[in-house]
């Protein structure tokens, strides 16, 4: 199997992962969604709340892009922005120490007879902080899976907290798209305008950048360890 046939098949799951999440959270999910106004009629309490939510949401491997577009529906732009920020940084930090604590080790082991995937693993934390931003700004990539995925491979604690950063740009975009409207109906007609394809066909383009840099990264690695 060819290393483009692969790629292809990557990057196709991604979409249609993606396409699945927007699917289910911002229709299916919707009437649900809608009597969620208990959170910004209660002040610091109901944000609080609300990010207390987050992190158990994203234990349990739910999408992202759901917290972050109701945010915008219920708090407005810029709070939105903030709270879908913090949040999603709040999230992201156990999952990943949980996956260093008990899964690592266990990986490492398993991946000993496995040179291609290992090499990846390592390339991916010597250059963690570039690998960590990169992929938190792409919206088509699973942000759940990342904040376990993460945590098999070498990425310091310093680079994962400092490349998280990145998550402020989908961030801004889906309290963006949700901030559009008044309520969760309108905001799911209206909010995806011609920003939103764009930002979707950038980062579909980011993803496959991503996919082949690994590739030269996890490459050169193996070269530099066969040359030792």
């Amino acid at each position: 199997m060819s290393n483009r046939f692969v790629a292809a098949i990557s990057v196709g799951g991604v979409i249609g992962g993606i396409a699945f999440t927007i699917f289910l959270t911002q229709t299916l999910l919707a009437p649900l969604i809608e009597k969620a106004n208990w959170f910004p009629d209660n002040g610091i309490v109901g944000v609080l709340a609300w990010l207390l939510l987050y992190v158990v949401l994203a234990l349990l491997v739910a999408p992202a892009s759901l917290h972050k577009f109701i945010s915008g529906v219920l708090f407005g732009f810029w709070a939105g922005w903030a709270i879908a920020f913090i949040g999603a940084c709040l999230g992201a930090i156990l999952p990943f120490f949980l996956t260093k604590k008990y899964l690592y080790n266990w990986v490492e082991n398993k991946l000993d007879k496995k040179p291609t995937l290992n090499a990846l693993r390592k390339a991916v934390g010597e250059d963690g902080l570039r690998c960590v931003f990169l992929t938190r700004i792409s919206l088509v990539i699973p942000y759940p899976f990342l904040n376990y995925g993460l945590g098999l491979t070498d990425v310091t604690w310093k680079d994962y907290l400092i490349g998280n950063s990145g998550m402020i740009v989908p961030g801004a975009l889906y309290a963006y798209w949700g901030s559009r409207a008044a309520d969760l109906p309108v905001a799911v007609n209206e909010g995806k305008d011609w920003t939103y394809w764009a930002a979707i066909v950038a980062s579909v383009l980011l993803t496959i950048w991503i996919i082949v840099y690994l590739r030269r990264i996890t490459l050169a690695h193996i070269a530099l360890e066969t040359s030792e």
